[in-house]
């Protein structure tokens, strides 16, 4: 009897500023196409109203959002806040029985994943 784990995401409630200043990374996320997409956002900072562009990264995205973070603190000379954070989510267990598949088992299990919040001011 083997265990399947589903994986959830987590929830997200951003508002309709955020969505213009906030990137999410995941770690297939291409270097380039986040460097684009940040100095997109950067260029559009004033028109959307925030002040800054988020880069949140959790996970194995923390080091390619760190790296994101130095290259603009040192290539480009902006301002770079790094805070971290824990975010709480829920992974599904199931037993997997041949015999039986209608009758599957569920459990769902809590567990906290380290991040980091990137805050790049133009």
């Amino acid at each position: 009897m083997a265990k399947l784990i589903k994986k959830h995401p987590t929830v997200k409630s951003i508002s309709h500023k955020q969505v213009h200043s906030t990137l999410y990374l995941k770690s297939k996320t291409p270097y380039v196409s986040a460097l684009k997409r940040i100095n997109k956002f950067l260029a559009n900072v004033n028109r959307t109203g925030s002040t800054y562009v988020i880069v949140l990264g959790m996970g194995k995205a923390v080091e390619k959002a760190l790296s994101l973070a130095c290259h603009f603190q040192d290539q480009l000379q902006k301002r770079v806040e790094i805070l971290t954070k824990s975010v709480d989510v829920m992974d599904e267990l199931s037993n997997d029985d041949d015999d039986d598949p209608p009758d599957v088992d569920t459990e769902l299990r809590k567990r906290t994943i380290s991040g980091v919040e990137i805050r790049i001011y133009p």
